[in-house]
């Protein structure tokens, strides 16, 4: 009889035969064994190598991962630049400056190219002077904002080409 050793040993396992003893009985056929481990992707299943190294996998999708958080932190930071360069206050003017619907109403009654004392007249001193901008004809245009009174997060914003009225606009907080 057959001594077995007192560790598992697979069942693939043959020990060494001396050259003179037949083999102890008969051969079974070797049927293909499936690898280990397997991976589904889109209804292929494609086998891992069992011999790769732990390492280079672990590298592997290090780089993947800190690629992707490179790529998602620099656009969050290029938006924020973006939305909150535009409507800057350079100068407080008047904390307390609101405009009434009545105010506004008869900005709208204004012309474009009127002067800028006439606005001013009207909307009296404004809330900041906000960063230079631009004009729908692409102008360099002086700005101005004025919170609404019955809604103090939106600000109106007067925009003036030289010393003519260019038109306004709105800012939603």
């Amino acid at each position: 009889m057959a001594q077995r050793p007192p560790y598992p040993v697979s069942s693939h396992y043959q020990p060494s035969r001396s050259q003179g003893q037949p083999p102890p009985g008969p051969l079974r056929p070797s049927y293909p064994q499936p690898l280990p481990y397997t991976v589904s992707t889109h209804g292929a299943t494609v086998p891992i190598d069992p011999q790769a190294k732990p390492r280079q996998v672990f590298m592997a999708g290090g780089a993947v991962l800190t690629l992707a958080a490179l790529l998602v932190t620099a656009n969050l930071g290029q938006e924020q630049v973006q939305e909150s360069s535009p409507f800057t206050c350079v100068k407080i003017e008047q904390t307390q400056a609101l405009v009434s619907r009545d105010r506004l109403k008869a900005l709208l009654d204004i012309d474009l190219q009127a002067p800028k004392t006439q606005v001013q007249a009207l909307l009296k001193e404004p809330y900041c002077v906000m960063a230079p901008g631009q004009t729908e004809a692409g102008q360099p245009a002086d700005r101005e904002a004025y919170p609404l009174e019955f809604d103090p997060q939106t600000w109106l914003v007067v925009l003036y080409a030289g010393d003519r009225y260019a038109g306004y606009d709105f800012r939603f907080r």
